[in-house]
């Protein structure tokens, strides 16, 4: 595409993925987002709440003076703690919820568009129905605190592979949709966040999967993963850089994802005074470079605009 993406998409980047020093809370995590708001390449960024408060009002001050959107992940502390929305034990349930009010409370302090959350683990198909159904009411109650704390923060429930490495309810997209149609009948902030990484893991296609999910989509990510080499270090939700050898996603297959992302609605061919946010899940390997990691996926991105 000749034209700018500009005035039709906000390019964030998550935070606690291209630097997984600071995905448990703590870290260098003020040094780390100052170098991510500088570049002018992103318009917002997904952060995960800190467990220090006097990091979070630094974040905040931060954060506004770079006049960047804000998007809340709260996956990383639920995916550390364990945590599950879909358990069937009550007291573990409600930590999980609680555990997502935290990230709630965070995301209106900051002013944050939304709260990216996941599902808890997956379960045998005899007791999917059950846990569908304690999914909902964690998602009922989770909308329901977002809404008295803000009218306008979005909640999101991202999909994850459901048989490969994370294990999640959620999942295929077609049971995504069967949940959202269920929650938005009561609570029109809540929404789906598909991730491109996650699409081969589910062995999914992008056409398939944004086809079905389009009337409930909020939000994107785009990713990487490796999927055929079990011995790689990166195999499975790992989000590795664009274009690793072994890897399923690189210009090609990002370029056919925009594409579709114009064609289901979800991008504009026109300037919006709100465009959607596509967020970067890339993460380092151990001997990598953040920064160099950063330049790649600007590249990739970049040449994959072009060829839209």
């Amino acid at each position: 595409m000749k034209e700018s993406w500009y005035g039709k998409v906000r390019l964030g980047i998550i935070h606690p993925m291209i630097y997984p020093q600071v995905l448990k809370g703590d870290g260098p995590i003020l040094e780390t987002l100052s170098s991510i708001v500088e570049d002018d390449f992103f318009s917002a960024v997904e952060v995960r709440r800190p467990n220090d408060q006097n990091v979070l009002e630094q974040m905040k001050k931060l954060l506004e003076s770079a006049n960047i959107d804000v998007i809340i992940a709260g996956q990383p502390p639920l995916l550390v703690g364990k945590l599950n929305l879909n358990s069937e034990v009550k007291e573990e349930r409600e930590k999980a919820v609680a555990d997502v009010k935290q990230s709630i409370d965070a995301a209106n302090f900051l002013n944050a568009k939304a709260v990216i959350i996941l599902s808890g683990s997956a379960v045998s198909e005899d007791k999917k129905n059950i846990a569908k159904k304690l999914l909902i009411e964690s998602l009922n109650e989770i909308c329901q605190y977002a809404q008295t704390k803000n009218s306008n923060l979005a909640v999101s429930l991202e999909t994850f592979d459901d048989k490969i490495d994370k294990k999640c309810l959620v999942g295929p997209t077609s049971f995504a949709v069967e949940i959202a149609d269920v929650v938005k009948k009561k609570y029109k902030n809540f929404g789906l966040t598909v991730d491109l990484s996650h699409l081969p893991l589910l062995n999914e296609k992008s056409k398939y999967t944004l086809e079905t999910v389009k009337k409930h989509l909020y939000h994107i990510h785009v990713g990487n993963c490796i999927l055929k080499d079990r011995t790689h270090p990166a195999y499975g939700d790992c989000h590795p850089r664009f274009g690793i050898v072994g890897g399923e996603n690189s210009v090609k297959e990002l370029a056919e994802f925009i594409k579709l992302l114009f064609e289901i609605g979800f991008l504009k061919n026109k300037a919006m005074e709100n465009p959607p946010i596509i967020s970067f899940e890339v993460r380092p390997l151990t001997d990598e470079s953040a920064k160099v990691v950063i330049a790649n996926t600007k590249r990739t991105w970049q040449e994959a605009w072009a060829r839209v």
